[in-house]
This record gives C-alpha cells, structure tokens and sequence, in this order.
C-alpha cells in the first residue's frame, strides 16, 4: 500500500473519531454499552431478520434485473452481502458499484456492462421509493406533530415528489444519455483497427455497451415488479431501524418523548443527504451520527435520546453488515469463480 494510500485511511479514521468524540462530549461510552447490553433480545432479533429480509429483496432486485442467463440465486445473494459491507467504507457510491461489479464479473462471470447497469438502475429505483415515502412521512409527521410552521413541510413534500419524477425521467433516459456520452467520448475519428484502439475509443465501446444493457434491461419487462421491489427494500429497511432504535431506547430506560415511525424516516433521510457528502470519514462513521443526531433535534428530541439512537443504530447495523458481508466473501472465495469469468472480463 502506497503512502498515499495509508495517509488517507489515516485521515479517515481521524476525521471519524474526532467527529464521535464530539458528538458523545457530555455524553457517556459507558451508558451507551450499557443500553446494548440490556436492550430487548427480541427487538435485536427482529431487526436482524427483517434486516436480513431486505438483503434478500435487494438480491432478488439485481437478479431482475440482470439479463438471462441469470446467476444462481444463492451466490447473488452472497454478492449482494458482500457489496453492502464494502462499499459502506467509502463515501457515496463508487465503493459499492465497483465491489458489485467486480464480484459479479469474476464471480459469477456476468458482463461488467450489464452488471453496471443492474447497479445504477438498483440506485435511480431507491430514490424513486424514496420520494413517495418522504412525502408521506412529512405530511403525517410535520403536520401532526405541529412542526410545520418551524420545518418545511411544503418544500418537503415538494422535493418527495420531485425526487419521485427525476427518478422516473432517468429510467426512461438514462441508456439514450449514456450512448450520447459515448458518441461525445468517441468524438469525429474514425475506428481504427483493433491493434490500433485508443483508451479513449475503448471508453466508447464500453458506454455503447452500457446503453445497450440499459436498454435491454429498460425493455424486459421487469421495471413494475423492480419498483414494488425497491419499495419493499425501503420499508423494511426502515421497519428494522424502528425495532433497533426501539430496544436501544428500552435498553436505556429513556423516559418521554421517543421518536416514531415517521421521525425515524425524516431522520435517516436527511441524515443520508449529509452522509453522502464526501466527508474522508471511515464508512462514514461520525457523518452518519451527527446528521441523526441533527435531525433527531430538529425534529423535537432531547439530545440524549437523539444520541443514544444515532450512535447505538448505526454502530450496531454496520457490524452485522460487516459480519455478513465478510461470510459471503468467504463463502463466495470458497466457491470459486464462474466458469464465464474470463469471458465476461475479456475485451469486446
């Protein structure tokens, strides 16, 4: 590993141990372990199984994606696990696309240009369902709860709804913009032989392949079941959270007000708008917590139970992500590589 290298994990882990030490200033690690270690062994289970749940409707979603000859579903599965875990230790998405990819392609031997395509359609689908629920939660929540005259409430809904349109026009346009790319990529020259190709038309050929997928994958027929699919992802997502957050708050013995359902929405939602911004944070850990937390206070609560959930759900979820995801990748370096990989990887 290079310095450069080690210098930029160093940095990472700084940033996100500084950002957890201010978060918990006034606070106690004591207290913290303490409602884990007394939380509801039932609230824990639930949340793993329905958390588990969602990792499997998120395989089923790649795989209906993915053109035939489809893989097997079980080591699907094991790819899906494993890209949840790593691509959480870099901010945004390129972690996660490269890790799915890169498995698929040597592991299950599926083209890297369909695979590609199986991924951002997975991410434009999460937003799509992000939009509805949104605007949902605000307006039971914001209204209810007599926040609106301090919150948004109207751009809120606003922006549901336009996330749920922009989603849907790049459904329909992603594979026309991505070959346009490719033609603005290939510029005016010709195509020489292929001893002679340029990195620059060899990047064409790759985006012309990539549309094509797009389209292929656009003209299935699947994108209806794909919707209520990505719409099942979000809620039980959502659903495991609550019952994590739940038995972290009983654990405490937290008196008052507790967040609901609805709260818990807002709150990871604006909480992944922060994480998303390209902190040098180690799988984003203190990013994560202090925009839960952020929203948590905006949204009414006291900053010890808007801390205690903040810290306690996303430190808990990332280790089960991480022991899954660490499984499959065993599991799947135990299985070995498709026959198709080296075709899949070969050059066209």
């Amino acid at each position: 590993m290079s310095a450069r290298r080690i210098a930029g994990f160093l940095l990472s882990v700084a940033v996100s141990v500084a950002l957890l030490l201010l978060l918990m200033r006034g606070g106690s690690w004591a207290a913290l372990g303490a409602s884990i270690a007394r939380m509801p062994r039932p609230a824990l289970a639930l949340y793993a199984l329905v958390s588990a749940g969602g990792l499997l409707l998120r395989a089923c979603r790649f795989r209906l994606l993915l053109p035939q000859p489809r893989p097997a579903a079980g080591k699907l599965l094991l790819v899906t696990a494993a890209q949840n875990c790593l691509g959480d230790l870099v901010p945004g998405r390129v972690a996660a696309l490269g890790t799915y990819v890169y498995l698929l392609v040597r592991r299950l031997g599926v083209g890297a240009e369909p695979a590609a395509a199986t991924f951002l359609l997975s991410v434009v689908f999460e937003v799509a369902t992000l939009g509805p629920v949104l605007a949902l939660a605000a307006l039971v929540r914001l209204d209810a709860g007599g926040l609106a005259s301090t919150l948004p409430i109207g751009w809120i809904v606003g922006a549901g709804v336009g996330l749920f349109l922009a989603a849907a026009v790049v459904v329909r346009e992603l594979a026309p913009l991505t070959s346009a790319l490719a033609r603005v990529v290939r510029g005016r020259a010709l195509d020489p032989a292929p001893r002679a190709r340029s990195p620059r038309q060899a990047l064409a050929l790759r985006l012309d392949a990539l549309a094509g997928a797009l389209g292929e994958a656009r003209r299935a027929g699947t994108l209806a079941p794909v919707f209520l699919l990505s719409l099942l992802i979000r809620l039980a997502k959502y659903a495991s959270l609550y019952a994590l957050m739940t038995g972290l708050l009983d654990g405490a013995g937290a008196a008052g007000k507790r967040p609901d359902f609805w709260d818990l929405i807002l709150g990871i939602t604006a909480t992944e708008l922060v994480a998303s911004l390209p902190i040098p944070a180690l799988g984003q850990f203190g990013v994560w917590e202090g925009g839960m937390t952020g929203a948590l206070l905006l949204l009414g609560f006291e900053r010890g139970t808007a801390t205690l959930a903040a810290v306690g759900i996303h430190g808990i979820a990332q280790a089960y992500e991480y022991v899954l995801g660490l499984v499959a990748l065993g599991l799947l370096a135990l299985t070995g590589a498709s026959a198709g990989a080296d075709a899949a990887t070969a050059p066209r």
